[in-house]
Order: structure tokens, then sequence, then C-alpha cells
């Protein structure tokens, strides 16, 4: 498989491979690395670059299939989610005390959720869609991050004590996540 990339120059220390949404193949590379050295470097990542577009192009058909997402729809998400996510993270706060700022919901293309430093939580509207043990995965995760900002293994203790299942839905995730993304052209 020849794989077709573009290569983006910083004043960076290592070279970095990334697979964008529409499948094109993105590196990073710091200013005076060869073609040859960024050539060598894709050769070990051969294996991985193939796995992930293969996924894309997989996620891609799924959602072709499914539909994609018209305008007037994501509207409808994004209100059914600006209804759903504040109780949720509401009900989570309280359960586990932990506290948080404001909320925002956005449609996204590449996460789920975040948490930033002074505690404001951003969503994905498009996690409403989900099954609902997938929201709620998310909604704890982040709030969790007000505690532990980072994924340390305090991190995922803490996530523990308020959702034991949360291993298994962050697999679910993985595997069926990016054909909600697809959906959204």
């Amino acid at each position: 498989m020849q794989i077709t990339y573009e290569i983006h120059y910083s004043r960076r220390r290592s070279i970095s491979v990334s697979i964008k949404p529409d499948c094109r193949v993105f590196v990073k590379a710091p200013i005076g690395t060869t073609e040859s050295a960024i050539c060598d470097f894709l050769t070990t990542k051969k294996t991985w670059i193939t796995k992930h577009l293969e996924k894309q192009e997989s996620e891609s058909e799924k959602a072709k299939a499914l539909g994609y997402l018209t305008a007037d729809e994501i509207k409808q998400i994004k209100k059914q989610a600006h209804r759903i996510i504040p109780e949720l993270v509401e009900y989570y706060s309280k359960l586990s005390g932990i506290t948080y700022g404001k909320i925002a919901i956005r449609l996204q293309r590449t996460c789920w959720g975040s948490c930033s430093a002074r505690g404001n939580l951003n969503f994905n509207c498009l996690l409403v869609l989900m099954p609902q043990e997938i929201l709620d995965s998310i909604v704890i995760h982040e709030l969790c991050h007000r505690r532990h900002m980072n994924h340390s293994k305090a991190f995922y203790e803490e996530i523990d004590k308020y959702f034991p299942d949360y291993k298994r839905c962050n697999k679910w995730l993985k595997e069926n996540g990016g054909v909600y993304l697809s959906r959204v052209k």
C-alpha cells in the first residue's frame, strides 16, 4: 500500500503521524528533517497507519449506510444535548461531590469531552445519540478530571468509584464512536 501524506515542519523534537477524519495522513516533523528520515519513520508505522485508515474507511461506509446528518438534525441533536447533558453533570456532581464551572456543548470532530484547568466542561452533542451508559461514562470521565488533570492510575480509580463499568464503555466508544463522527459532513 502506497501511503500519501502531508508534512508540517515546526520547532518540535520528534516526528509524529496522525490520521485526519478525512483519511489524510498528516506528519509533523522537526524543521530540517529529511524526506528519507520521514519515509523511514513512516515505514516503521505502516501497520498502524494501514489499520487506522481501514478503520476510518469502514466507519465512513457505516455512516453512509446510516445516513449523514442534516443541518436540521444537528440542530435538534444540539437542543437535546443542551437539555440532557447538564442534568447528567449535575447528577454525577452531587453523587461524587465534584464541582465544575461552565458547561459547553458543541459539535466536535475529534473529541467527546474535555475539562479545562478552570473546571469548565465541554461535551460533544453527538453523545446523546449513543447508548445512555456511554454518555454517562463521558460525563463522569470529565468530572473526574477536576480531581486528576491527567490519565493516571489515580484518575481511573476515581472513575471506578462512581462508574465501575467505565472500561467496557470506553472500549465501545473506541470501536463505534468514529461512525457517529463520520455521519457529520
